[in-house]
């Protein structure tokens, strides 16, 4: 009697599994040793910088960026990833991405969780067997505006509100309308400022769901709740009249 009101409180649960982008800042360091020669990759260094900024650190550098000669979309890298499950791929987070400077812009394909650095050579080379081109130079200054396309496994929480499945201490707030990057750190420093929700690491995003494209914000805290994402959905409304 209990697993099946357990199966059918599972069913009850409201699962979407969307593809979209996450647009934020990142602090990217180069690898100088073991990667192939005349290629370039780079490690996030701070994650979630807004957030580890006001407390010690309690996670380390969790994304590589491998610099490709050109753009690979979001179909064709995950097509090369379930290619090369043999290379330390299977329980990854694969990810195509654009690394925006002032000057120029990078692309890069983004790997997170990857589980050995001393083996980023031969992912490295299992990308060269399925087609992937590298970069051999990159200019690389330490702040960088990233936009990554992926996929997500979200459960709906609430109205407007999900949580990440696949990644810890994440959740999303689905906004009616696009926000400008510049107006949207504005916004995040009102919210901080105020003191009413805990800490949190925040980004711009955007998810395709019934053939639509809907914005939203991603959240990451590790006292992520229902509560907290309520929260800052309500001052991000009162503070930018988006909702």
């Amino acid at each position: 009697m209990l697993n099946q009101q357990k199966n059918t409180f599972m069913n009850l649960k409201k699962i979407i599994k969307p593809c979209g982008s996450i647009c934020k800042t990142e602090s990217l360091i180069p690898l100088k040793e073991g990667i192939l020669k005349n290629t370039c990759v780079a490690i996030a260094n701070e994650p979630y910088s807004d957030y580890y900024g006001s407390l010690p650190k309690q996670t380390g550098p969790n994304s590589l960026f491998l610099f490709t000669a050109k753009h690979y979309s979001l179909e064709e890298v995950l097509r090369f990833s379930q290619n090369i499950d043999s290379c330390y791929t299977k329980e990854v987070n694969v990810a195509s991405s654009v690394l925006e400077y002032k000057q120029h812009n990078y692309n890069a394909i983004r790997i997170k969780y990857f589980p050995d650095y001393e083996h980023i050579k031969m992912l490295q080379e299992c990308c060269i067997k399925v087609g992937i081109e590298f970069i051999k130079h990159v200019h690389m200054p330490e702040n960088v505006h990233v936009k990554i396309n992926k996929c997500f496994v979200l459960e709906e929480l609430g109205k407007g509100i999900y949580l990440d499945i696949r990644e810890e201490h994440k959740g999303y707030i689905l906004i009616p309308r696009q926000i400008e990057w510049d107006r949207f750190k504005e916004l995040l420093m009102v919210i901080r400022n105020n003191n009413d929700c805990q800490l949190f690491d925040a980004a711009l995003g955007a998810i395709i769901m019934d053939s639509r494209t809907t914005d939203m914000v991603r959240i990451y805290s590790e006292n992520l709740n229902l509560e907290l994402l309520k929260c800052i959905k309500n001052k991000l409304g009162q503070s930018s009249q988006i909702t």
